[in-house]
């Protein structure tokens, strides 16, 4: 998908739901449906990967960014999220 479309389709802002797909210390890997695109939640500041949602979940997200990439592997979605799908606080 060419990154004026990713864009158009997915602007800043727009809500989205996506699947659990990964965690990592640093954050939460996300399939945002209809592309090969992953998201990141950055969960900085969060205690334990244990609160995170589980894998296979689904779960709303916001599009903060899209970040393109020559590399397929760095080419993500930036993603927010209400703390509340977070099993523990901050």
């Amino acid at each position: 998908m060419h990154p004026d479309e990713v864009n158009k389709r997915f602007p800043r802002g727009k809500k989205v739901c996506g699947i659990v797909c990964q965690h990592r210390h640093f954050g939460l890997f996300v399939e945002i449906p209809g592309t090969d695109i992953l998201g990141l939640v950055d969960t900085t500041g969060y205690k334990s990967t244990d609160s995170y949602p589980e894998i296979g979940s689904e779960i709303e997200v916001t599009i903060l960014q899209f970040r393109d990439s020559e590399n397929p592997l760095k080419r993500h979605f930036r993603l927010g999220v209400n703390s509340a799908i977070f099993s523990t606080d901050i």
